[in-house]
């Protein structure tokens, strides 16, 4: 293998794995031969390995000259910084803020039967839970941005910071198919959230009952509910697919509504058979008496009273996510009506 192959090899080890990789050292590869030529011909003989040494010193080290090929030698540059500090100052807070609500309630509710160090001990793992939670939001908003830093060039985010502003844009109505940048950004975030806790966190999703002070926590969701949380999960991962690409183009087009559309009839769709089948909530008449607060009757009518409310809610769900399917196809329609498409 000629030095200069083994040079750019070199140099293709530090580069960025990102698409073009190929082409770059193609053209380095090229442009090294060039150069080389050039030098034989002006010195009249054959090119030679001493020319070679010397041409490839004179380039430079390869991890120097791989460096010049980065543009984006940060996990978040600096560009998308400002959005990062803000999804994670409001995440973060979000997080620590829900679970010390939830702590204090667990806290509450089984203080009156502990001693003084197990109360102690119920509090710090609380508390390491909150933290344990915190670090685990933290890593996913840094993959997140990591993820739309290399993949997503901060060229195409729409940032007017560096554009000067003109008090005539403010006469300008806003364009319907523009995409706030902050808005696929959070979604992606929260989705992630909720994959973390409804898949990996499932102890968190509790209801408090609280009677005459007394605290008593029970699961919130029943066995039904997560036999359909890989459907759940398939529609989460395509909507964070659907806002990568909104992040991307800046606005709604021909393609991301079309996605958009058939995540929401797939969601629908699930939602349709949470509705009709076994109740996913697991507040009823036997979890009810069996926490020893309530009396039959009492326990009865509560049952009833939940589970006719997770069905209403259930029923809701589907009638606003029909209703956004319409909005959707009604805005694909005269989008392709107006733009020609």
């Amino acid at each position: 293998m000629k030095l200069i192959d083994r040079y750019v090899t070199e140099v293709g080890k530090n580069l960025p794995l990102v698409k073009g990789r190929k082409d770059m050292e193609n053209e380095l590869r090229s442009t090294l031969e060039d150069m080389l030529e050039d030098r034989a011909q002006k010195a009249g003989r054959p090119a030679d390995e001493a020319m070679e040494i010397e041409l490839l010193k004179e380039y430079g080290a390869p991890q120097t000259v791989a460096q010049t090929y980065n543009p984006h030698p940060y996990l978040i540059g600096p560009r998308l910084f400002p959005f990062f500090v803000t999804v994670l100052k409001i995440v973060i807070s979000v997080v620590t803020i829900v679970l010390l609500v939830l702590t204090g309630i667990k806290v509450a509710a089984i203080a009156p039967s502990m001693a003084g160090p197990e109360f102690v001990k119920a509090i710090w793992d609380g508390l390491t839970g909150i933290v344990s939670a915190a670090i685990v939001a933290f890593g996913h908003i840094v993959l997140v941005f990591a993820i739309l830093e290399r993949y997503v060039p901060a060229s195409e985010f729409k940032m007017d910071e560096e554009k000067e502003w003109d008090p005539a844009s403010l006469k300008k109505e806003p364009e319907s198919d523009e995409v706030k940048i902050w808005e696929p950004i959070f979604a992606i975030v929260f989705t992630f959230i909720a994959i973390s806790i409804f898949n990996f966190n499932p102890q968190w999703l509790v209801i408090p009952l609280i009677v005459d002070e007394n605290v008593t926590l029970i699961p919130a969701l029943t066995d039904a509910f997560f036999r359909w949380l890989p459907w759940i999960n398939a529609g989460w991962v395509a909507e964070i697919i659907l806002n990568g690409m909104l992040i991307r183009t800046g606005r709604w087009n021909l393609p991301t509504r079309l996605v958009s559309i058939g995540i929401k009839i797939f969601q629908a769709v699930i939602l349709y058979f949470l509705f009709t089948g076994p109740s996913i909530l697991a507040v009823n008449a036997e979890t009810l008496q069996a926490t020893g607060i309530f009396e039959a009757d009492a326990a009865q009518k509560l049952g009833e009273l939940a589970q006719n409310g997770i069905r209403i809610v259930l029923g809701l769900a589907i009638f606003g996510t029909l209703i956004e399917i319409v909005k959707s196809i009604y805005k694909l329609i005269t989008q392709r009506g107006s733009t020609g498409e």
